[in-house]
C-alpha cells in the first residue's frame, strides 16, 4: 500500500472538506409570514418533511407545524398542535418517524404527536400517547437515534427520566439523577454504541451515564465557567469517540471544548480548547458524521463550521448572512441532502417571522458519486427495542443506514485512482490515521522485518519482507519476491504484543525490545524482530489500524437490516439478537489488546491490569427472563417506526428478547465486544473473534471482488518427465490465488502470488504438448508456464495480469526504432496528395518477445560454454535452463549494466558500473538475412536506457532542486524558455518550418531570414498577426500544411483574432516586409535550397521523452526514459500519463509537459532536467523551453504526437482569411449556379468487381487488422472499421484494390488505424494496388458490387452486437447493386413508404415490410436479407404489405396501426404537389469556402453531407427543400435560394412553378417528409441541446427571402438583438444608407474605404456594429 511520503507533504492541511461553502437558497423558497413566538426556550426544530415552530396562537402554548415542501408565505393563522395550557418549553421530532413530534410545557405534561401525512387541516387536539404529569415543568424532550420506543426527557426538578413508550402509556424504566441545575441538552454515543448518555447542566458540570448500569453519573466534569451554562454534542464516527461542549468562560469568551470520553473522571482540562468568538448568547452544536465537520449556531450570530481531529479542532470559516438577524438553526437529516451537487449538510434558519435554506458544499468537479463524503446515512428505522436494549446490558447499536448512491451512479470508490476514482481502504486508513494516532506514530504498510525460523538446533532470526495489502498481512522472502512465504488475514488477528519487563526498572535488552508478536485466534504467532522501536511500534500501530478498519468495514457492510428482526409473541424462544456481544471482563490493555499468557523463557509480555489473562470470548450470562415468556403476550405498538421504509415492523412495534448466548454459537454478524472491567471507560469496537478451534478462510474474496477467475493448466516440471496440473486460479485486488479446484475456493488457496511483485505476462509457444494457448506469468524467482483452453481466455488472462503488473502504473516504453536509410526512403512511394502525420502504433499483446537460445560463459578457470535459454522480461534479463524451466538460474537487471560490448560477430559481454563483465553471451553466426547477435544488443540497449536513472545520470542534487523556486524573473524565462502568453502577445516571436515531401513534420528554427528555404514553407508566430511564408518550390500538400497549421493556431489559440498574413517567396507587399523586419532583415545572399526535400525525408531528428515519477519505496524522485525514436513514427498520446510530468526533447525543442496530478517536485524536477538537457554542449544556442499543462497543449506540442485529435489528416480547403491572401475571385453569375442544378450527373464509375475475384476483410481493433469471420463478409458495423482487400486478374497479372471501410460511429483512431494499416498491407503486396476510402452510407459501386446486394450493416461495434435483440433494417437503393439494409431505430417512426425493411424480434421471426411504393428491386433485396438473418435459428419469414400490418409487428417496434407515425402513403396521396417516384433524388452543396459562392452535387449522398457551414439543396422534383446551415454565411444562403428559384422556370427535368414547390428546412428539426429521402437517418449525432428531436414545419422560400433581400436598414434596426433575418453579422455597415451612415460614421462611404481593414474594426466596436 502506498501513501504519501514525506517529500509529498502539502503544503496546506490535507483535508477533504477544506474548501467548503455556504449558499442560502432563492427567496421563493423561503418561508415566509411565520408567527414565531420568540420568547420559547427552543424555536425551530425539524425533521425530513416537517418543520416545527412555537406559534404565537395560544400564548405560546401551540406548535406550528410546516411542510418543507409547502414554501412561501405561511397562512396568517396556521393549523397548530393545541394540547398544552401553558408555552411549550421543548419539542423534537422522531428519528423513526417524520411525523412523530414530542412536545414538552411548562404545565409539566409530554405529549406524542403524530401529524397527518398531508400535514394540518385543522388543528391537532389529541395526542397520540400522553405522558404522566410530572411535578416540575419539562425543559427537554429527546428520541434516542438508535432505540425504538425509547424516550428521554428532564424536567426542573433536575432528573432525567427514560421512556418506555412501548408500553401503555408509557412508562419510566430509568430515572438518572445527579444534576445539581437545570439541564440544558442531553446527546447519545449515536455512532460508538449507543449506550453512553452525557448531560450538560446549568450547573457548569458534564455528566456522563450509563443507564441500564445505575441511575448515577459514571463520570463528572467541570466545564466552561459562564453563567449561562453550555450546550454539548458527541463527535463519534471515522475514528473518532470525542465530547464537544459549547460555553463561554467568565469574561463572555464563547469557547468550544473537546473532550475524551474514556479519560473524563478526574480530567484536568478538555483535549482541545478553541476560543470562537465573544457574545452573550449560548451557541448550539450540531455534528455531522459522515465529514467531522462541527456546525455551531446560536441567536444573533452565524454559523462556525470546525474539522475535528482527534487532537485538534480547524476552524473552516463562518457563513455570516448579512442583516437578516438569526434566531434559530435545525440541522436537516442527512437524506435530505443534494450528492450531485455536492451538498453535504442542510439547514434551517430562522430569522425574525422567516425561515430559509443554507446549504454547505464541497466543491468538486467529479461527476461521480462522492461516496468518500457522503456514506450511507440513516435509514430511518430502530435497530431494536427499549425493552430488548434494557435486558442487555452488553448491547451497542447504531443506527441502521442506507446508501445515498443515487440509481445508475458510479461511486468514486468504484473507479480506478487512475481514473480520478479514490481506494476505500485507503482513505479509512487515512482517516484513521489523523484520527487515532499520537504525532509520533506513522503507518507503516511494508518493509523489512526478522522473523524468528526455527531450526535443527536453536532458532534464528532472518530477514523476511513484511507488507500489509488490504486486509490482509503477507510474508515474502525478501522485497523482490513475488510468492508470500505465510500470510494472515486481517481479522484473524487475535492480537499483537510488544515485551516489557513492569517489575523491573531496568530497561530491556534492546534484542528483545525490539521484538513483536503476531498471535492469532487459533494460538499460532509469528514473532518478528524489527531495526529499532520506533519501527516495532509502527508497525503495531499499523496493524492494529487495519484491524479496527476492519472491523469498522465488516461493521457497514453488514447492518442488520429489519428482516433480521422478528416480531414478538411468535414464540416462546426467539432467536438471537442480531446483534451479539461478547465481554471481556480484563481492562483494557493501553495499547495493544489483550495479552498472551506469559511465558517464563523470555521477558514477559506487556501485562493486562489484572493478574491473571484470559482472552475474549462471547457471553455466558444467564438468560434474560420476563414475566409470562412461556406464553405470548399482547402485542405492543410502536410510534416512533412507521418511515417509508420501514416495512418488517408495520403491524406491530416489538421485537424478540435475545436468547441464551452459546459459547459453541456463531458469532453473529455485527459483533461488537466491550472491555468492562473494573469500571474502566476505556471501550473499545471490534469484530469478536471467531472460535478458537480454527481460522476463517485467510483470502475471504468477495464475488464481486474476484476480476477474473477459471481453470488453468500449469506445468510442473519433474526429475524424469513434466506434468500438466489443472487449478483453479482467482485474481482479487492484485492477487493471484491457485487453488486445487474450484469446489476448494472457499479454503485457503496453495499458493499466493503478489501481482504487483511480478515482471512480465505474455504469450508462449511450444512450452505445452497438449492442445491449449499457452503463456507465461514471470516473478523475480519463478517463471510459471500456464495454457488455457481458448485464445479469448487467454488473452482476458494476460489483460488482466498485465493491469496488476509492477510497471502496470507506468507508460509502457516504446521500442527504439531504427532509423531508415536514404535509398529505403527514397524506394518508399509517395503519396504527396494523401500525406498524414501519422506515428508508429505501439502493440502490446503482439509485441514480439526478446527470447532465444544461446551460450553463456559459464564461471569457473575452465571458462567453458554452456546452453541456455534468455528472455528479456521489462527490464530484466532472465538466464534459465531452457524454455519450459521454472526457475531462471540467472536474473540480470539492466539497470546494473553501464555497457554492452560486441567481442566478435556473434559474441557479446555485459558490463556492470565497474566495468567488470557480469556475464558472456554467444548467439549464431550472422547471415545475409539475419543477424542474432546484433538483435540480441539493440534490444538489451534500448530496454538499459529505459531502466536508467536521468537524474543520476545528470548529476542533479535532487536535494537543492526540491528547495529552490521556480525561475521568476521575467528577462531569464524569456531567455530560456518560450512562454505561450508571451507569443500570444507578441513579446516573444517564434519561426516554424514546414518541411519534407513524404512525411510532412513541423518544427522550430532560428529566428533568422538564414533558415529559410526555398523547397518548405514558414510560419512566423507574432501573436497578433501570423505571416505564412511560402518557397517557390514548395509543393502545394506542403503550402496547405502550413495554412492548415497556422489556421490551427490562429482559431484554438488565438480565438480567431490574430491577422493572418499570407505571401509567397520573391512576392509580397508592405505587409510582408514587417516579416523581414522581424527575422532580422532580407537575405543578403539568395534564399538556400539546401537541403531538399528528399533530403529532409532522409533526416531523423531525435525525440525522446523523459517521465519524472515517484520511486515510493527509495522515497525520491524518478526520471526515467519513457519513449525514444525519431519525427518519422511519433509517440501516441497515450503515453502521457496525468500524474507524472514529462520531457519532451525535440533536439530543436523541449517541452514540459504537466499533468493535471503531478506534483510539485515533480514540475520542479522537469525543470531542472529540461535545464540540464539545454545545456548540453551540442545543443544549438537558440533552443527554448516550452511549458504546456495537461488539457492546455498548443498545436505545435500536439504535431509531436500522432494521434491528437485535430492534428491529422492535413486540410487542405481553401480558409477565409482576413488579409492578403490571393486575389479574390469573381463571383459566379446566378445563370451559373441554377445551371448546374440543370445538369444532370454522369456517374463515370466502371464496374469491374466481380465474382472472379477473392475477397479478404479485416476488422480495426486495438490499432491492429483482425480476421473478420468469413460467414460475415458482407455484414458491416457502424461502430467499426475496416480493410477489405479485392484481388482479381489485369491483364495475365495479380492486381489489388484496398478499400479502407469507416463505420459511422467508429472511432478517429479505428479510422486513422485502417489508413495507415492500409498503406502497410500495400507494401507488401505485389503487383499493381489501389487505394479506395469507403465511408457508410455512401459507398462506390464497385465495393457494394462484391456482395450481390446482400451488404447488412448493423448498429454499434461487432464484440458488442447482441444477435438477440429486436432490430430493424432499412432496405434502399436504386438498382440491385445500390440496395442494400441499414439497421436503424426499432421505431415505427423509420418506416418509409418508399422503402422496404426487415423486421427480426431476435428468436423465431422475421418481418418483411413492403412500402406501398417501394421498388421492385428493393423487395427483392428485403427477401436476400430477410434469409440471411433468418439463418442462424431457422426463424420464420412473414411478408406484410404496408397497410396490412399485424399487432405482432407494431408491438416490436412500439407504434400501432394508426398511420401519423411515418412517412406513409397518405402523406403521398393527400399532397396538392403530385409525386414522380421514377425521379431519382438529388443533393446540392452550397458555400462559399472557396471565396465565392459554389454549387456542386453530392452523389451518393447520405446524411452526413448536411454541415452547418453549408445551404444543402435537396431536390425530389415535387418539392425542393433548401437545409440551411446554422454558420453558413449569408451570402451562401441567398445564393441557394435565388438559384433554386432561377432553376425551377429553366429546368430540363419537369420541374415548374406550379408542380414544384420550394421549402426551407431547418437544422435539427427536420420534418419526416425531408428526412424520408435519406437512408438510415439517426439523431446520434446532434447537439445534446436539440435532443429529443422536435420537428418544425417547412417554410415556403418566399417568406424568408424578403428577408435576405432587403439591403437599407436603420441603425436601431442594426443593434437590435437578434439580428433581422437575412443580416451579415459581420457587414453591418454596408446595410445603412448612405445618409445614415454618414451621420452614424461621422465620415463619406468614400472616405471610409479607404480606411484600413484591421484600423476599421475598433471603430465599428465603438458603434456597437460588430
Amino acid at each position: 500500500m502506498e501513501y504519501k511520503s514525506s517529500l509529498d507533504k502539502p503544503i496546506v492541511r490535507d483535508s477533504k472538506v477544506r474548501n467548503v461553502f455556504h449558499k442560502v437558497c432563492k427567496k421563493e423558497l423561503f418561508y415566509t409570514n411565520l408567527k414565531v413566538n420568540t420568547q420559547s426556550e427552543e424555536l425551530l426544530k425539524s425533521s425530513k418533511r416537517l418543520f416545527a415552530y412555537p406559534s404565537l396562537v395560544g400564548g405560546g402554548s401551540c406548535l406550528a407545524i410546516n411542510k418543507i415542501e409547502n414554501h412561501g408565505k405561511s397562512a396568517d393563522t396556521p393549523f397548530c398542535i393545541k394540547g398544552h395550557t401553558d408555552p411549550i418549553s421543548c419539542f423534537e421530532f422522531s428519528n423513526f418517524n417524520d411525523h412523530v413530534v414530542a412536545t414538552g410545557s411548562r404545565d409539566c405534561t409530554i405529549k406524542i404527536w403524530e401529524v397527518p401525512e398531508e400535514g394540518l387541516k385543522e388543528n391537532l387536539v389529541t395526542p397520540l400517547i400522553s405522558l404522566p404529569k410530572q411535578s416540575k415543568r419539562i425543559t427537554g424532550v429527546y428520541f434516542h437515534p438508535s432505540v425504538d420506543s425509547l424516550f428521554v426527557s428532564s424536567s426542573m426538578d433536575y432528573s432525567i427520566d427514560l421512556w418506555d413508550l412501548a408500553q401503555d402509556n408509557g412508562a419510566v424504566v430509568q430515572k438518572l439523577t445527579g444534576n445539581e441545575d437545570l439541564v440544558m441538552s442531553v446527546g447519545w454515543n449515536t455512532w460508538s454504541g449507543g449506550e453512553r448518555l452525557a448531560t450538560s447542566s446549568r450547573d457548569k458540570k458534564m455528566r456522563l451515564y450509563d443507564p441500564r448500569s445505575s441511575n448515577t453519573p459514571i463520570a463528572t466534569v467541570s466545564t466552561h465557567e459562564g453563567a449561562q451554562g453550555f450546550k454539548l454534542t458527541w463527535a463519534d464516527s471515522n475514528g473518532l469517540d470525542l465530547l464537544c461542549t459549547v460555553g463561554a468562560n467568565k469574561a463572555a469568551q464563547r469557547q468550544l471544548f473537546i473532550w475524551d470520553p474514556r479519560q473524563l473522571q478526574g480530567a484536568q482540562g478538555p483535549v482541545v480548547s478553541k476560543n470562537v468568538t465573544t457574545d452573550s448568547s449560548i451557541l448550539s452544536p450540531y455534528y455531522d458524521y459522515a465529514t467531522n465537520i462541527l456546525y455551531l449556531g446560536g441567536k444573533g450570530d452565524g454559523i462556525y463550521y470546525y474539522e475535528l481531529e482527534k487532537k485538534d479542532a480547524h476552524l473552516i470559516g463562518k457563513a455570516a448572512f448579512g442583516n437578516a438577524t438569526q434566531s434559530a438553526i435545525s440541522l436537516l437529516p442527512k437524506s435530505v441532502v443534494d450528492v450531485n451537487l455536492c451538498e453535504i449538510d442542510r439547514f434551517l434558519r430562522l430569522t425574525n417571522n422567516c425561515v430559509e435554506m443554507v446549504s454547505f458544499i464541497v466543491p468538486r468537479k467529479s461527476q461521480l458519486f462522492q461516496e468518500d463524503i457522503f456514506p450511507p446515512s440513516p435509514s430511518g428505522d430502530p435497530t431494536t427495542d427499549c425493552s430488548l436494549w434494557f435486558q442487555d446490558k452488553n448491547l451497542k447499536v447504531i443506527p441502521h443506514t442506507t446508501s445515498m448512491k443515487p440509481e445508475g451512479a458510479t461511486s468514486i470508490y468504484d473507479v480506478s485512482e487512475e481514473e480520478g476514482g479514490k481506494s476505500k481502504q485507503k482513505d479509512k486508513l487515512e482517516q484513521l490515521q489523523s484520527n487515532t494516532l499520537n504525532n509520533k506514530e506513522t503507518f507503516i504498510t511494508e518493509g523489512i522485518v526478522k522473523q524468528d525460523i526455527e531450526g535443527w538446533l536453536f532458532n534464528t532470526y532472518e530477514p523476511r519482507y513484511l507488507k500489509i495489502v488490504k486486509d490482509k498481512i503477507y510474508c515474502f522472502l525478501n522485497e523482490d519476491s513475488a510468492q508470500a512465504n505465510w500470510e494472515v488475514a486481517i481479522n484473524n488477528i487475535k492480537y499483537v504484543d510488544i515485551y516489557q519487563d513492569p517489575n523491573s526498572g531496568e530497561k530491556l535488552d534492546p534484542e528483545w525490545a525490539t521484538r513483536f508478536n503476531i498471535i492469532l485466534s487459533n494460538g499460532k504467532e509469528y514473532r518478528m524482530e524489527c531495526g529499532s522501536i520506533e519501527q516495532r511500534d509502527a508497525w503495531t500501530t499499523s496493524i492494529n489500524a487495519h484491524k479496527e478498519m476492519k472491523t469498522q468495514l465488516d461493521s457497514q457492510n453488514t447492518s442488520p437490516t429489519l428482516g433480521e428482526f422478528h416480531l414478538v409473541n411468535t414464540t416462546p424462544n426467539n432467536a438471537a439478537s442480531p446483534m451479539n456481544i461478547s465481554e471481556n471482563n480484563n481492562k483494557a490493555l493501553p495499547k495493544f489488546g489483550a495479552p498472551p499468557p506469559s511465558s517464563s523463557s523470555k521477558p514477559p509480555l506487556l501485562p493486562p491490569s489484572s493478574s491473571s489473562p484470559s482472552t475474549s470470548s462471547p457471553s455466558t450470562s444467564s438468560p434474560s427472563t420476563t414475566p409470562g415468556s412461556g406464553t405470548p403476550t399482547a402485542t405492543r405498538h410502536s410510534v416512533l417506526s412507521r418511515n417509508p421504509s420501514y416495512t418488517s415492523l408495520k403491524l406491530s412495534g416489538g421485537m424478540s428478547k435475545p436468547s441464551t448466548p452459546n459459547n459453541n454459537a456463531v458469532a453473529s454478524p455485527l459483533s461488537i465486544s466491550a472491555n468492562n472491567g473494573g469500571g474502566s471507560l476505556n471501550n473499545s469496537t471490534g469484530m469478536s473473534a471467531p472460535s478458537s478451534s480454527s481460522l476463517s478462510s485467510s483470502t475471504g474474496i468477495k464475488q464481486n471482488e474476484i476480476v477474473i477467475e477459471g481453470a488453468l493448466t500449469e506445468l510442473v516440471p519433474g526429475l524424469l518427465w513434466n506434468s500438466n496440473v489443472e487449478k483453479w486460479y482467482v485474481v482479487s485486488e492484485g492477487m493471484l490465488y491457485g487453488y486445487k479446484n474450484k469446489q476448494l475456493k472457499a479454503l485457503d488457496p496453495i499458493e499466493t502470488i503478489h501481482l504487483e511483485k511480478a515482471i512480465s505476462a505474455h504469450k508462449t509457444k511450444e512450452i505445452f504438448t497438449i492442445q491449449g494457448f499457452s503463456f507465461q506469468l514471470s516473478t523475480p524467482n519463478r517463471i510459471i508456464h500456464l495454457l488455457s483452453k481458448t485464445k479469448e481466455e487467454r488473452s482476458s488472462w494476460l489483460s488482466v495480469l498485465k493491469q496488476n503488473l509492477k510497471s502496470s502504473g507506468e507508460s509502457k516504453p516504446a521500442k527504439l526504432t531504427r532509423t531508415p536509410t536514404t535509398e529505403e526512403l527514397v524506394s518508399a512511394p509517395l503519396d504527396d496528395e494523401n500525406n498524414t502525420n501519422e506515428g508508429g502504433i505501439e502493440e502490446e499483446e503482439e509485441e514480439e518477445q526478446l527470447e532465444g537460445q544461446m551460450q553463456r560463459k559459464l564461471p569457473g578457470i575452465f571458462s567453458m560454454w554452456g546452453q541456455c535459454f534468455v528472455s528479456l522480461l521489462a527490464e530484466d534479463l532472465f538466464v534459465s535452463k531452457n524454455k519450459i524451466s521454472t526457475a531462471p538460474e540467472l536474473r540480470i537487471q539492466l539497470s546494473s549494466i553501464s555497457a554492452i560490448k560486441k567481442n566478435s560477430p556473434n559474441e557479446f559481454t555485459l558490463f556492470d558500473g565497474n566495468n567488470a563483465v557480469v556475464c558472456n553471451f554467444r548467439t549464431i553466426l550472422p547471415t545475409e538475412d539475419f543477424d542474432d547477435c546484433k538483435r540480441w544488443i539493440e534490444g538489451l540497449e534500448a530496454a538499459r536506457k529505459r531502466s536508467i536513472d536521468i537524474i543520476k545520470m545528470f548529476g542533479i542534487n535532487e536535494k537543492e532542486v526540491l528547495s529552490s523556486s521556480e525561475i521568476s524573473h521575467e528577462e531569464e524565462n524569456l531567455a530560456r524558455f518560450l512562454d505561450i502568453n508571451a507569443i500570444k502577445n507578441g513579446k516573444q516571436k517564434v519561426l516554424i518550418q514546414v518541411k519534407g515531401k513524404r512525411k510532412i513534420r513541423v518544427r522550430v528554427v532560428k529566428l533568422s531570414s538564414s533558415s529559410l528555404n526555398t523547397h518548405n514553407s514558414f510560419i512566423l508566430d507574432a501573436g497578433p498577426r501570423i505571416f505564412v511564408w511560402a518557397g517557390s518550390k514548395a509543393s502545394r500538400v506542403n503550402k496547405a500544411k502550413a495554412l492548415d497549421f497556422a489556421n490551427r493556431i490562429r482559431q484554438k489559440e488565438r480565438g480567431g483574432k490574430s491577422t493572418l498574413i499570407q505571401f509567397d517567396e520573391n512576392r509580397g507587399d508592405d505587409q510582408s516586409m514587417d516579416f523581414w523586419d522581424i527575422l532580422g532583415g532580407k537575405p543578403t545572399s539568395p534564399i538556400a535550397t539546401t537541403p531538399t526535400p528528399e533530403e529532409q525525408d532522409a533526416e531523423n531528428i531525435k525525440t525522446s521523452i523523459y517521465r519524472i515519477g515517484l520511486d515510493s519505496k527509495k522515497n525520491s524522485l524518478r526520471a526515467r526514459l519513457a519513449w525514444e525514436g525519431s519525427d518519422w513514427r511519433l509517440p501516441n498520446k497515450e503515453i502521457l500519463n496525468t500524474k507524472f510530468v514529462f520531457v519532451i526533447d525535440c533536439v530543436s525543442e523541449i517541452f514540459i509537459w504537466v499533468g493535471k496530478e503531478s506534483s510539485s517536485m515533480q514540475r520542479k524536477m522537469a525543470i531542472k532536467v529540461a535545464l540540464v538537457l539545454q545545456a548540453q554542449s551540442d545543443r544549438t544556442d537558440w533552443t527554448k523551453i516550452t511549458r504546456v499543462n495537461e488539457f492546455g497543449e498548443n498545436n505545435l506540442f500536439k504535431e509531436k504526437f500522432a494521434n491528437y485529435p485535430g492534428m491529422l489528416p492535413i486540410s487542405t480547403t481553401k480558409q477565409e482569411i482576413k488579409n492578403y491572401v490571393a486575389t479574390q475571385k469573381a463571383e459566379h453569375k446566378l445563370e451559373v449556379l441554377s445551371g448546374r442544378l440543370n445538369t444532370p450527373f454522369v456517374d463515370n464509375e466502371v464496374i469491374f468487381t466481380n465474382e472472379s475475384g477473392r475477397i479478404k476483410i479485416w476488422k480495426i481493433e486495438d490499432y491492429e487488422k483482425i480476421d473478420h469471420p468469413q460467414s460475415l463478409y458482407s455484414n458491416f458495423y457502424s461502430g467499426d472499421s475496416y480493410i477489405v482487400l479485392y484481388t482479381y486478374m489485369l491483364n495475365n497479372k495479380e492486381a489489388h484494390v484496398i478499400y479502407y471501410y469507416l463505420g459511422r460511429d467508429s472511432t478517429i483512431n479505428e479510422k486513422g488505424t485502417s489508413a495507415y494499416l492500409t498503406v502497410d498491407l500495400q507494401e507488401s503486396l505485389t503487383g499493381s494496388c489501389v487505394q479506395v476510402r469507403v465511408v457508410q452510407n455512401k459507398e462506390c459501386r464497385n465495393f457494394l458490387n462484391l456482395f450481390k446486394g446482400k451488404m447488412i450493416t448493423h448498429k454499434g461495434k461487432f464484440n458488442k452486437y447482441d444477435a438477440n435483440q429486436t432490430a430493424l433494417y432499412q432496405v434502399k437503393g436504386k438498382d440491385s447493386i445500390d440496395c442494400r439494409a441499414v439497421q436503424v431505430d426499432a421505431s415505427s417512426s423509420m418506416l418509409n413508404t418508399l422503402n422496404s425493411y426487415v423486421l427480426t424480434n431476435g428468436k423465431d421471426k422475421v418481418f418483411i415490410w413492403n412500402g406501398k411504393f417501394s421498388l421492385e428491386v428493393q423487395q427483392q433485396t428485403s427477401n436476400n436479407i430477410a434469409r440471411i438473418l433468418a439463418e442462424s435459428n431457422n426463424k420464420e419469414i412473414i411478408t406484410i404489405r404496408e397497410g396490412q400490418e399485424t399487432d405482432d409487428f407494431w408491438s416490436l417496434i412500439g407504434g400501432d396501426k394508426s398511420l401519423d407515425k411515418y412517412f406513409n402513403s397518405l402523406t403521398i396521396q393527400q399532397s396538392t404537389i403530385p409525386t414522380s417516384f421514377n425521379y431519382e433524388s438529388r443533393l446540392f452543396i452550397c458555400n462559399n469556402s472557396s471565396g465565392i459562392n459554389e454549387i456542386n452535387e453530392e452523389s451518393p449522398f447520405s446524411q452526413d453531407d448536411l454541415e452547418i457551414g453549408s445551404a444543402c439543396i435537396l431536390d425530389v422534383q415535387s418539392h425542393i427543400y433548401i437545409w440551411l446551415g446554422t454558420r453558413c454565411a449569408h451570402r451562401a444562403k441567398r445564393a441557394s435560394m435565388e438559384a433554386v428559384l432561377d432553376f425551377i422556370k429553366k429546368s430540363k427535368f419537369g420541374h415548374s412553378m406550379e408542380h414544384t414547390k420550394v421549402q426551407i428546412i431547418e437544422p435539427f428539426h427536420e420534418p419526416i417528409e425531408f428526412r424520408a429521402y435519406f437512408r438510415s437517418w439517426c439523431t446520434s449525432k446532434y447537439p445534446k441541446n436539440k435532443l429529443p428531436l422536435v420537428e418544425k414545419p417547412a417554410i415556403d422560400v418566399n417568406i424568408i427571402l424578403k428577408d435576405y433581400l432587403k439591403e437599407i436598414y436603420s441603425y436601431e434596426e442594426l443593434l437590435a438583438d437578434p439580428l433581422p433575418a437575412g443580416v451579415d453579422s459581420t457587414k453591418l455597415e454596408n446595410y445603412l444608407s448612405d445618409e445614415e451612415f454618414e451621420k452614424v460614421f461621422n465620415m463619406k462611404r468614400s472616405e471610409w474605404e479607404k480606411i484600413p481593414t484591421w484600423k476599421r474594426e475598433p471603430i465599428k466596436k465603438s458603434l456597437y456594429l460588430f
